[in-house]
């Protein structure tokens, strides 16, 4: 392979995120002095290779460096030591990448052309968190319960009908409960609604959105305090069986809210009952309810993150190599969804991923006709069982002494 060829698959992904770039983003002057081989941007390169192929580990590699003349040819790197790696991985601030992937998301938004999921509601953005376990002896900065460890992520996603955006991300260790990062996940901003999980709860932060006009959807907790000031006729047809204005807290105990918030009671998709609390009068009930629907989103983005990237095994123990490996996933994610963007491809990002994986160092015109590849025989979808032509054949056969 030529290392010059401009059209090759891994430089049309790393297209997003060029060393010009990467450079200004970082802004750290010296970052390579007296760095021989190993730059800041050539480990980063290394970094995106390994979760896009999911390597196990940095020895391996360390390995795939020395053994694949791919590696050598777009790194111009012939080889590289597991201990430079790791010294490298730990010693970053992850405040760096954290800049990459904010730049990212900036310019993925830019890009995105998306229908309203219902009329003109401006951003959906879904906010939530996931842990990465860990073991305690060997990630004792991460104590999360006395015998377990772990790392959260709390994000927020923009979700549309079609895609899922990482917009914000702040990485601490689990012991951090979600609603101590609302102010960092939630923008005063008119045109977009929240959605979060009952996780959140938090009266006094929900009187200051009512205060800042920050709209929100937020599902309700079991032991809540609910005083009904007014209610509407509900529409079970329609799944919804309460629809009220409400206050909520006590006031004894100095909880109790000072606006209205909206209760609207319907059914998720399996069937449950849900409670959800919003201060978005404007919109119907049905709309609420369908709108909460949309939280699942960023459910199946995590799932995809820990089966797809490299989330949930680390390659250092220190806080530096955790963070900067998740950071690494999130950037990858984004310059797939960039690619995806590109070339206007309309199916799952998967098939980007897997196609990724297979052709990473070859042209991109091969990675366009394997991603675009029609198949070669198109299914016409489970066949209806004609009973009655398969009952003469038995019965025929059993005339004939074929079958008993």
């Amino acid at each position: 392979m030529d290392k010059n060829t401009i059209k090759s698959t891994i430089n049309e992904l790393l297209k997003g995120i060029d060393e010009q770039t990467f450079s200004k983003l970082i802004n750290v002057i010296d970052l390579d002095k007296y760095v021989k081989k190993l730059s800041v941007y050539k480990f980063f390169q290394l970094l995106i290779l390994s979760q896009l192929e999911e390597t196990e580990s940095l020895t391996f590699l360390s390995k795939q460096v020395k053994d694949q003349k791919s590696y050598q040819l777009e790194l111009a790197l012939d080889t590289i030591s597991t201990s430079q790696l790791s010294r490298k991985l730990g010693s970053l601030s992850p405040k760096i990448y954290e800049k990459i992937f904010h730049h990212l998301v900036l310019k993925t938004q830019a890009t995105l052309k998306q229908p309203a999921i219902i009329r003109d509601i401006g951003r959906l953005y879904v906010i939530d968190s996931t842990t990465m376990s860990m073991s305690l002896s060997q990630f004792p900065w991460a104590t999360f319960r006395k015998t377990k460890a772990g790392i959260r992520l709390h994000l927020r996603v923009i979700v549309t009908k079609e895609l899922t955006i990482p917009d914000k991300g702040i990485l601490l260790p689990a012991k951090h409960a979600d609603r101590t990062q609302m102010s960092e996940l939630i923008d005063i901003d008119s045109e977009a609604i929240h959605l979060f999980d009952r996780g959140y709860n938090d009266y006094k932060k929900f009187d200051e959105f009512c205060l800042q006009d920050v709209r929100f959807i937020t599902r309700l907790k079991k032991n809540a305090q609910i005083e009904v000031l007014s209610e509407q006729v509900p529409d079970p047809e329609s799944l919804i069986f309460r629809d009220q204005e409400v206050f909520l807290g006590n006031g004894q105990n100095g909880t109790k809210m000072t606006h209205p918030l909206r209760l609207v009671e319907t059914k998720d998709r399996e069937g449950n009952t849900v409670i959800i609390v919003t201060n978005c009068f404007e919109l119907s009930a049905n709309e609420i309810g369908e709108l909460y629907r949309y939280r699942w989103k960023i459910e199946t983005f995590f799932k995809w993150m820990k089966q797809h990237l490299k989330v949930k095994s680390f390659y250092g123990k220190s806080e530096n190599a955790v963070c900067n490996q998740i950071w690494i996933a999130l950037i990858t994610y984004c310059l797939q969804v960039l690619l995806q963007q590109s070339v206007h491809h309309e199916g799952p990002l998967l098939e980007v991923k897997q196609t990724l994986k297979t052709l990473l160092f070859d042209g991109f015109d091969a990675f366009l006709c394997a991603l675009f590849r029609q198949p070669a025989r198109s299914s016409k979808g489970r066949q209806k069982l004609n009973w009655e032509a398969e009952f003469q054949v038995i019965e025929q056969q059993f005339l004939e002494g074929e079958v008993r």
